[in-house]
């Protein structure tokens, strides 16, 4: 048996039974027999970011797949090992589910099962291992000293490539921010993209090879538009390519308002139902707050806890000023900001700063918070039906909330070496909605998702972009498509496309 499993001599000794730790090893593993991954686990629809890790099958150091409960990590997974198994062979990957009640996995479990893998199933040692076999961890967090395990097999350097997953970034962070710094990649996966979501339901070759033109198109037009500082450049690559999805718009504006009410996450995308969709969202919060942040974070006040979700789903896009919300909760500040911080960790939701070159500007000034999943928000206050389509209101919050996801997004796959995130500008006057920076530059976002748009409706985008110098400004429309100067006015659904 190699070192690496013998790392836990000081943890209380178990006995353990080969033969049913095999027996579970082989219900984990189903491909060892048939040769193939179940399509329930492996589905043929692949979101991009599968293509992504798929990049790093030969790269040594561990792949870990962070994101919040239910958001496709484990499916993600499973497509790989298909992947894998069709290609490289069935014998030479594992999965192992770590929050399994009936493993009750430990490190030296863990070890055990690693020994079996190399004696029963690969029928040779890891240390004479000439190409790579592929380990899957689901839910790593839940192993105490995992880091310890993995920086152990890195430093041994086998041909072990270690895939592992986790519902929160802290405890993926915290725990191998100093075992395994230069031997750690982290892969953040979040909900569905609208895009997304548009090449699931509309998932034929035809449109896809389209679609994928167009978002390139537009995004590259984007990129040189704010380089060359012409709006003119991004505004007649939308002429152009809106013409290539002519037939698809009214299909498109349909997903659309499904999307606004039930969000990205895999599941509830490909669920029709209304009041399924809105049980299983619920389902997802409660096991997101009771058992990814109140035991993990040890949250004394879970009562409260829930009180500031609900607050924070109905303020969504608003500037909070964190004193007064803290004292309408009955908190202390500091208690406040840690449960923000836990939130953000658990992919719930996202701050946007008030926009300054001073950090300690931005540091002063009240923050909008989003909450990033429309689904998760809706639920959250009790508001996943359809009369929020015709709540002005409220739709609007949505609206912008989803904007400021996908700039976030957008601006991640066009400048992913700066700082990705979002900003909001405000002076005693006017507002403006979002601003996101790339190559350096300040591009002003303003969201009227309705029918009139008047001049003073952009007061705030003029402003801003006299005060920062911005190439040129969008605005986020329902269904105006035009252009003013440098303002160019994108219906949503054509915006979300880019993103």
């Amino acid at each position: 048996m190699d070192e690496v499993l013998l790392m836990a001599n000081d943890i209380e000794r178990r006995d353990y039974d080969e033969t049913e730790i095999l027996r579970i090893m082989y219900t984990h593993n189903p491909w060892w027999l048939s040769g193939r991954v179940p399509i329930s686990k492996a589905p043929s629809f692949k979101r991009r970011d599968f293509y992504k890790l798929l990049k790093e099958l030969r790269d040594p150091r561990v792949t870990a797949i962070v994101g919040a409960r239910r958001v496709g990590k484990t499916t993600l997974m499973y497509q790989l090992i298909d992947y894998i198994v069709s290609r490289i062979g069935s014998k030479r990957v594992m999965y192992i589910s770590l929050d399994d009640p009936y493993l009750k996995v430990d490190i030296r479990l863990l070890g055990k099962i690693f020994d079996l893998y190399s004696r029963y199933i690969l029928k040779q040692p890891f240390s004479e291992i000439t190409d790579y076999v592929y380990i899957f961890l689901d839910e790593i967090q839940t192993l105490t000293g995992w880091e310890l395990v993995l920086k152990r097999w890195f430093d041994l350097g086998y041909k072990v490539k270690f895939f592992v997953s986790g519902s929160s970034s802290t405890n993926i962070l915290t725990g191998g921010a100093e075992s395994l710094v230069g031997r750690m990649r982290l892969r953040i996966v979040f909900p569905m993209k609208f895009l997304e979501t548009v090449r699931f339901h509309m998932a034929n070759k035809d449109f896809e090879r389209r679609f994928d033109r167009v978002n390139w198109n537009l995004r590259e037009a984007l990129k040189t538009a704010i380089l060359k500082d012409d709006a003119d450049i991004f505004y007649s690559a939308l002429r152009e390519n809106i013409n290539a999805l002519a037939g698809d718009i009214d299909r498109i504006n349909l997903l659309l308002q499904d999307y606004l009410l039930k969000g990205g996450y895999p599941e509830i995308v490909k669920t029709e139902d209304l009041y399924l969709a809105a049980e299983n969202l619920k389902t997802y919060l409660n096991l997101t707050i009771y058992k990814d942040i109140v035991r993990i974070f040890k949250i004394r006040d879970p009562i409260a806890f829930e009180e500031l979700i609900a607050v924070l789903a109905r303020e969504c896009s608003h500037r909070l000023n964190y004193s007064e919300l803290a004292r309408t909760l009955g908190l202390k500040r500091d208690t406040l900001k840690s449960y923000i911080y836990f939130l953000k960790t658990t992919f719930l939701i996202s701050e946007s700063e008030y926009y300054s070159k001073s950090r300690a500007k931005r540091a002063r000034r009240e923050k909008k918070v989003y909450i990033n999943d429309p689904g998760i928000r809706n639920v959250a206050i009790g508001a996943l039906n359809e009369y929020l389509l015709s709540d002005v209101t409220e739709l609007g919050k949505v609206v912008e909330a989803v904007v400021a996801d996908h700039c976030r997004r957008l601006k991640f796959a066009l400048d992913p070496t700066s700082e990705i995130q979002t900003f909001y500008w405000k002076n005693n006057r006017y507002e403006t909605d979002i601003i996101i920076e790339m190559f350096q530059r300040p591009l002003p976002i303003e969201v009227k998702y309705r029918e009139k748009i008047d001049k003073r409706d952009l007061k705030g985008l003029q402003e801003f972009s006299k005060r920062n110098n911005s190439s040129f400004q969008i605005v986020v429309t329902k269904e105006r498509f035009d252009q003013e100067d440098r303002i160019i006015f994108i219906p949503l659904w054509l915006f979300l496309m880019i993103c």
